[in-house]
């Protein structure tokens, strides 16, 4: 328990280090291609990629069946059968992948003619940016069994060191932009798809190497495959839930109001991206040990697990998230710069952080659902609520609304699905809803209460100079956000439980 334990602190460790490095440098990024592209084009990459994000119903669904069951077979120690789930993902990943590339051939020409808005001088770059867009996505698709084995493995030191060399080459992508004379939408699509390709070996020399039971072996066991198709089938479900908050969303916004909008969206889901990746990142270290704890029947530590991740998850993006609420105008005014900002980029940033804040309570429960393997009433229920996203946001946009509401509704539904995937847990895993209330949402809507109106304080302070305001009101906020969350959002065991670990990891602070 205690080296389980420990690994899931050194392996927190290393994402967020590897998530700190690469923040920074996609930050950067980001800057530069839109600086590069412009915000015609960056939004055309933008939407197309959406477009093609439409063919990944598969990837949410299958993505989560291999971590499952690759954590489930090293928690009961049968290698023999993690072989052959992995075999047999691999294989009929590369199927998928094939039929996925054909299908988007057909569908793609159907969007771009009939559907997005789009410049007719950049019809023909479009076309381009697709076909690199779809072939970035086969190779990642094909890359996830064996970016699978790695988290299941708990090497996140390779993990964490493949994200850097991708991060890596997409700022030396954005820095070759700035200096190509011709036609940078297209070269920035070919580049991006390259990356993937890169990735992928990389990713495929380490499994083989590192992992014995991680190479292909042709055995064909029914009962797997049954297994493995019906967690699936019902995962697919939820695929598609998540693809009508993305891909559905943004093909609303340009639909109704251009690509201008679909760039400040744009701006705000990188933003989102670097949020998300912090709770991720703690979930990435946990997931497995909650697959295994489960698979041998620690139930209570399980639990344990998802009331712990919860908490801490929304906790450490309220730190992140409440300095960026109270500064957000004078942030992307630093980094777009003034002429880059649009009238929409701020309202959707700070929308985009509450919708963060209300997302990080879902991977936890859905991970120890997922453990479970029975994932029918799940999707069943769950979808049926986010899949009335796109005919409720499209109602709401076509009486004239403002294209912020279609965040705000995006809010609301995601949290009416959270209610119902604690109900689900208390009846499949016996979570507690007392243990939930008192260790997850009472501290959560403590730090809630009380950071509202001291946001409203800091944003109305000012001093002398831009730079200045900026530099102290972050700072105030930061320290405000801490505070509240020690205080109010820990509790006594919480912050023992933290000195401990300090004390652990720095032995010469004991003294």
């Amino acid at each position: 328990m205690k080296a389980a334990n420990s690994r899931i602190i050194k392996n927190t460790g290393l994402l967020y280090f590897r998530l700190i490095f690469l923040t920074f440098i996609n930050l950067y990024t980001v800057r530069i291609t839109l600086e590069a592209l412009g915000q015609i084009d960056y939004g055309i990459y933008d939407v197309i990629a959406s477009v093609v994000a439409s063919l990944s119903i598969f990837t949410g669904a299958m993505t989560s069946a291999t971590q499952r069951f690759l954590s489930f077979h090293l928690g009961t120690n049968d290698y023999e059968k993690y072989s052959m789930t992995f075999s047999l993902m691999l294989i009929c990943f590369i199927g998928i992948a094939m039929l996925l590339v054909i299908f988007g051939e057909v569908i793609g020409v159907f969007f771009i003619d009939d559907w997005l808005t789009i410049p007719p001088d950049r019809v023909t770059a479009a076309y381009w940016v697709f076909q690199a867009s779809l072939l970035s996505f086969a190779i990642g698709f094909v890359t996830i069994p064996y970016m699978s084995s790695i988290i299941a493995n708990e090497r996140m030191d390779a993990f964490a060191i493949f994200s850097i060399v991708e991060g890596i080459l997409k700022l030396g992508i954005a820095l070759w932009l700035i200096h190509h004379s011709g036609d940078r939408l297209l070269l920035y699509g070919t580049l991006v798809a390259l990356t993937s390709i890169c990735v992928f070996l990389m990713q495929m020399s380490y499994c083989h190497s590192k992992f014995k039971y991680c190479r292909y072996i042709w055995h064909w066991n029914r009962k797997i495959f049954v297994d493995l198709s019906k967690y699936t089938g019902w995962n697919l479900l939820g695929s598609v839930s998540a693809l009508m908050t993305t891909a559905g969303q943004n093909i609303l916004l340009n639909i109704f109001f251009g690509p201008i909008v679909n760039t400040s969206k744009a701006i705000a889901d990188r933003i989102r991206n670097v949020i998300n990746g912090f709770s991720v990142n703690l979930y990435l270290a946990i997931s497995p040990q909650m697959v295994k704890s489960y698979a041998a029947e620690n139930y209570d530590r399980a639990i344990n697990l998802v009331l712990m991740s919860s908490k801490i998850s929304f906790m450490l993006i309220f730190v992140l998230a409440f300095p960026l609420l109270c500064n957000m105008n004078s942030i992307l005014e630093f980094w777009l710069g003034d002429d880059s900002k649009t009238p929409y980029m701020v309202a959707f940033s700070k929308l985009i952080l509450i919708y963060c804040l209300v997302l990080t309570l879902e991977p936890p429960i859905t991970s120890i659902i997922q453990a479970t393997g029975n994932m029918k009433r799940y999707q069943i229920w769950v979808g049926a609520v986010t899949l009335s996203y796109i005919p409720i946001a499209a109602v709401v946009l076509w009486c004239g609304a403002s294209p912020l509401m279609s965040l705000i509704v995006l809010i609301i539904l995601m949290a009416m699905a959270q209610v119902i995937r604690v109900y689900i847990a208390h009846e499949q895993v016996d979570l507690s809803y007392t243990r939930y209330y008192k260790k997850v949402l009472i501290p959560i809507l403590k730090v809630a209460v009380i950071g509202l109106p001291l946001y409203w304080v800091v944003t109305e302070w000012h001093f002398h100079g831009i730079w200045i305001t900026l530099i102290f009101k972050t700072l105030i906020a930061a320290i405000i956000g801490l505070t509240i969350v020690v205080i109010i959002g820990l509790d006594k065991s919480d912050r023992s439980m933290i000195m401990e670990l300090v004390r652990n990891k720095l032995p010469h602070f004991k003294h």
